[in-house]
């Protein structure tokens, strides 16, 4: 059976005047005004209340491949979402997008030439519908519930920093630190907490990653920032998150420009990205190898 997609003409819609050449730039224009609007009103709400950080934090970690003004448009439109495509994309699975629901909203890059020869990205408003507003299935999440302790394995194995183990830290409460001067992840040995220390090296991670975008690397500046990025990590692979204080969102950050505020929000994307993209790529290669191996 296939789904038939052609709108119906309607009275309505079928004898609506099409828009002159000079009226369609200015609706396009209006629309990408409107995007960014809502994108600073999702800044201001994040800012202003705990609850709705933590549901962008969420959005993010799931939407991994969204830049933060995509992501901070899916939390505003529909914060539950995990697949987005368009109508068309949609339709060539043979997907039926439910009657009555309403797109979503996202930028998407385009890049263009400028009158003197180079190149630039400008940002088209594209019109999205989540699996949620369709007849298909939901995607699975395969990295969900996996070992902590292969998943450790994993994180410090394929990490951009070298990594150490020792007795004792400094703070005899903490499981890892991240030593910016080496360059070095230590990580305390005996840990019988799984779950801890899965957290702390997720934690620590974050910093590195985040002092490799950063011309100068200060601990106390970087820490919300650090454990957003550990608070997303564990959310994506399904470790328990509750001990990461994304409520104490820094006092100083309310004071930015809505820019300023996505600039920051966008290393902590970036920084969580990179660490998952890491991850996913060494699971993948080892499923490959299993494969093999059971093939011979």
């Amino acid at each position: 059976m296939t789904n038939d997609f052609k709108a119906k003409r309607s009275g309505g819609n079928y004898n609506k005047p099409k828009l002159s050449p000079e009226d369609y730039k200015q609706f396009k224009a209006d629309e990408k005004k409107g995007v960014y609007q809502l994108i600073d009103s999702a800044v201001t709400d994040i800012l202003n209340t705990p609850a709705e950080m933590q549901k962008y934090l969420d959005t993010q970690a799931r939407m991994d491949r969204y830049s933060a003004a995509n992501a901070l448009l899916i939390y505003k439109q529909c914060p539950e979402a995990t697949q987005l495509k368009d109508f068309d994309g949609w339709r060539d699975d043979n997907v039926r997008i439910k009657k009555g629901a309403k797109s979503i909203s996202i930028l998407e890059p385009v890049d263009f030439t400028r009158a003197d020869g180079t190149q630039g990205v400008s940002y088209n408003v594209k019109k999205v519908f989540d699996v949620s507003q369709t007849n298909g299935k939901r995607p699975s999440s395969p990295t969900v519930n996996r070992d902590p302790q292969n998943l450790i394995k994993i994180m410090l194995r394929t990490a951009p920093v070298n990594f150490e183990s020792v007795d004792n830290l400094t703070d005899p409460n903490a499981v890892a630190f991240y030593d910016n001067d080496r360059n070095t992840l230590l990580v305390k040995r005996h840990v019988n907490n799984s779950v801890a220390l899965f957290q702390g090296v997720a934690l620590e991670l974050g910093y590195a990653e985040l002092s490799t975008r950063s011309e100068s690397f200060s601990r106390k500046d970087m820490s919300y920032q650090a454990v957003c990025v550990g608070y997303m990590i564990c959310k994506k692979y399904g470790v328990e998150a509750k001990s990461f204080a994304i409520d104490r969102i820094p006092a100083q950050w309310k004071d930015k420009e809505p820019k300023e505020v996505r600039a920051e929000l966008s290393k902590m994307r970036t920084a969580m990205s990179d660490i998952h993209s890491r991850v996913s790529e060494e699971i993948y290669r080892q499923q490959q190898e299993r494969s093999v191996d059971r093939s011979r």
